[in-house]
């Protein structure tokens, strides 16, 4: 039979994302996401996969590549009976995420806490397939691409990644040393569509917080609490003699990123960062430094505390958040009278991609996780680049 490949979303979308591989005996998910839009009004559509979301057959594993709602906002549809796989620190950080969000009694929950973990690096067997999952770089901590294997076929899945993050040197040194040539990559874009030119990289963003610390008494930094690589960065520069604050869900999660993954690398031990409960210390007061913030009112009346002329609050997320029809975002901004943009994309340049895929070497290109697969073919032109649609199937 050989290894089969159904995208069921994903194919001429960004988000949403759910993936088949499987063989004669064995069928695997990977994540099962939310769609994305910027309507407020927006309700993502359920996604409906037979023998994972009814009894119309079976599954025997769902794999999620990192906790971001547009890969694991549908969790709670899967059956009860079959096995979740996750990382042992998206684990954890879906399940505190979840807590924060006083949904403890929803079946999502329910069902992250019943995830089966994995480790970087080390293969697992699901049936006859057998999985390495590999630890990348994404705006998402402990984001993963998996290599699979069966009947004599090797496919890589990236998932989501990027190169310009503060680990984006290690996913091309895996595919040299640990993957070689595949037969076919399962491989996002993303950017694709977008407009080419450089971005910055995570280490460029943590200079420029050095100078902002320097011009400014209070640098305010608006970013996604489990943008934790950001968090550690931004914390690790502030200089001594000023505070680096944030509250008890944002220090928790650092503190948890820390105890998974210190061993691996001193970047992840406790950077100086406080925590406070209702409000700031009176030492951010006197001293001045940065906080992390979020756009609420908790956060809105302890801003208005601090001289504007001596503030700026950074802007340190993606723009469509910003711009949405809706969003409190630009009244949130104003808070300071100055504010400004300070962010780069959790994905993968097109020069990337095609780095990508040129170690991999495969005979097929899949893209998924674009809303321009078509583009596909001018990053890599001297491949067989597959457009499937959603549902369609392709046996390797």
């Amino acid at each position: 039979m050989g290894l089969k490949i159904c995208i069921y979303r994903g194919t001429h979308q960004i988000g949403g994302i759910a993936a088949e591989i499987s063989t004669e005996k064995t069928r695997i998910l990977i994540d099962m996401g939310d769609e994305l839009s910027v309507d407020p009004d927006f309700v993502p559509a359920p996604l409906n996969i037979p023998g994972v979301t009814d009894t119309n057959g079976h599954c025997d594993a769902v794999l999620f590549t990192h906790y971001h709602g547009d890969h694991i906002g549908q969790m709670a549809r899967i059956r009860p009976e079959i096995p979740l796989y996750a990382g042992a620190l998206a684990r954890d950080i879906m399940l505190l995420s979840a807590q924060h969000s006083n949904r403890t009694d929803e079946p999502l929950f329910r069902r992250m806490d019943s995830i089966r973990t994995f480790s970087p690096g080390e293969a697992f067997s699901v049936g006859d397939i057998r999985i390495t999952p590999y630890s990348i770089d994404h705006s998402a901590c402990d984001s993963y691409m998996f290599l699979l294997e069966a009947d004599g076929k090797r496919i890589l899945y990236t998932g989501d990644f990027r190169l310009h993050g503060v680990r984006g040197k290690a996913m091309p040194r895996i595919l040299d040393k640990l993957v070689g040539k595949v037969d076919a990559i399962i491989t996002e874009g993303t950017s694709v569509s977008r407009p080419s030119g450089a971005v910055p990289r995570e280490w460029d963003l943590q200079a420029q917080i050095k100078d902002y610390l320097k011009k400014y008494k209070y640098v305010f930094v608006l970013c996604a609490s489990t943008n934790l690589d950001r968090i550690f960065a931004f914390a690790r520069v502030v200089p001594r003699g000023k505070y680096c604050i944030c509250d008890k869900y944002q220090y928790t999660l650092a503190e948890t990123v820390s105890r998974h993954w210190k061993r691996y690398s001193s970047f992840y031990e406790i950077p100086k960062l406080t925590w406070f409960q209702y409000k700031p210390a009176a030492g951010f007061q006197e001293r001045g430094g940065l906080m992390f913030v979020r756009a609420n009112r908790q956060f809105e009346t302890i801003i208005r505390q601090f001289d504007p002329t001596q503030s700026i609050l950074l802007y340190s997320m993606w723009d469509g958040y910003r711009t949405k029809p809706g969003s409190n975002l630009p009244a949130f901004l104003a808070l300071t009278g100055t504010w400004e943009a300070l962010h780069t994309s959790g994905h993968a340049l097109p020069e990337d991609i095609r780095l990508i895929i040129d170690k991999a070497d495969p005979e097929l290109v899949i893209p998924m996780h674009t809303d321009a697969p078509q583009q596909m073919q001018n990053i890599c032109p001297n491949r067989k680049v597959v457009l499937l649609n959603d549902g369609e199937e392709l046996r390797l």
